[in-house]
């Protein structure tokens, strides 16, 4: 199968953010490590005076600069009402090579600080690894400093109010319908959208859900989880005639013709994309919604395409509705032709390639 791949230099241009490196999105967080001896761990090394050069990877050296208060990294997401925090750490100097650390708080005191923060906020943390058998590494968090707040360059958007109340929302039910938010590659970490709830899921069989890509739209047969009380986790129920069944599986589009029809969505930029980047929203009866970015490779020709897109965005800005992770403007309706291209299982999102601005058509 052809793989439609995009040059080290465009990636650098349209957003490190759009995580087409395969293997260090999750994998960065997935091997478990042994206990942390940190009193013969030796220090982290500072290169030039710079931040400590230490492998996502590596828990020992991740744990003393925990221990230091002196982990610098972002704030990936900030669910307030169901005290859901996702901390991000990226090795200096190599932005695609980062790990994922859910937060929670070891104290009244640091609950009351996480409560304050919000996605893409630049933050110092101190704390330490939690010591249990999950195939991803939780840190106790005892204190934490917000050293740049993220402000976004649209500020007039809706608020984003949450559409899906969980537990709420699955009370009653054995199995639900949604698409993956987030994979490793074996299948121990999976982690799923159901509306608009990004729900964790402890994975007992691994075999059931390796070889998801992210967006997969999938079944997955469930119970709740007993612990931890907040944030809600699922089970992945192996005794269910059919745990996890694929609905739609992206890759089976990768290399291919492909024609998407939905609402403009932009990406502002951030300390994960370095542009704003613009994509299509599609949305199904099953309130499954899936984001294609809109791209081409020759930096010429997506200009022409930004400035399309970036153009008509700028026509309706009363209509932009804050989606979460990105903006919406359900006012502005798009069509693409193009190739679709997936080369990673948690690239963010998959793309379309269009070979000139007249493979999109926008509409009012």
């Amino acid at each position: 199968m052809t793989q439609h791949r995009i040059s080290g230099a465009w990636v650098g241009y349209l957003g490190r953010g759009l995580r087409f490196a395969a293997g260090v999105v999750l994998a960065s967080v997935c091997a478990c490590a042994g206990k942390a001896a940190e009193e013969s761990y030796p220090a982290p090394v500072k290169s030039d005076g710079g931040p400590p050069l230490v492998e996502p990877t590596d828990f020992r050296g991740l744990g003393v600069l925990l221990k230091a208060g002196e982990l610098s990294g972002w704030i990936h997401g900030a669910v307030h009402d169901r005290d859901l925090y996702v901390f991000t750490y990226r090795k200096p100097g190599d932005f695609f090579d980062f790990g994922e650390f859910p937060l929670s708080a070891a104290t009244p005191a640091v609950a009351a600080k996480l409560l304050q923060i919000k996605r893409h906020d630049a933050v110092v943390i101190k704390g330490s690894f939690i010591e249990d058998a999950a195939p991803i590494h939780h840190i106790s968090l005892s204190d934490m400093t917000v050293v740049t707040p993220f402000v976004a360059d649209e500020t007039a958007a809706t608020p984003h109010t949450a559409e899906t109340a969980i537990p709420d929302d699955l009370n009653g039910q054995t199995d639900v319908i949604g698409k993956v938010h987030a994979v490793d590659t074996d299948g121990r970490i999976l982690v799923i959208e159901y509306g608009d709830a990004v729900i964790p899921v402890f994975v007992s069989v691994p075999a059931l859900t390796a070889g998801l890509y992210r967006n997969d739209k999938i079944r997955l047969a469930f119970a709740f989880a007993p612990t931890p009380p907040r944030p809600t986790h699922l089970w992945l129920d192996t005794a269910a005639a059919k745990p996890l069944e694929v609905l739609e599986r992206l890759l089976d589009y990768h290399g291919k013709p492909f024609d998407a029809d939905g609402v403009l969505v932009r990406f502002p930029q951030s300390p994960e994309i370095t542009s704003d980047v613009y994509a299509l929203q599609v949305a199904d009866a099953d309130r499954v919604t899936r984001e294609f970015t809109l791209l081409n490779q020759d930096p010429q020709i997506f200009k022409v395409i930004h400035d399309k897109l970036g153009a008509a965005w700028r026509s309706r800005p009363a209509d932009v509705i804050d989606g979460r992770n990105k903006l919406v403007n359900p006012s502005i309706h798009v069509h693409a032709h193009g190739t679709f291209n997936l080369v990673a299982p948690n690239q963010a999102n998959a793309q379309i390639l269009l070979d000139s601005a007249d493979d999109v058509t926008v509409t009012f």
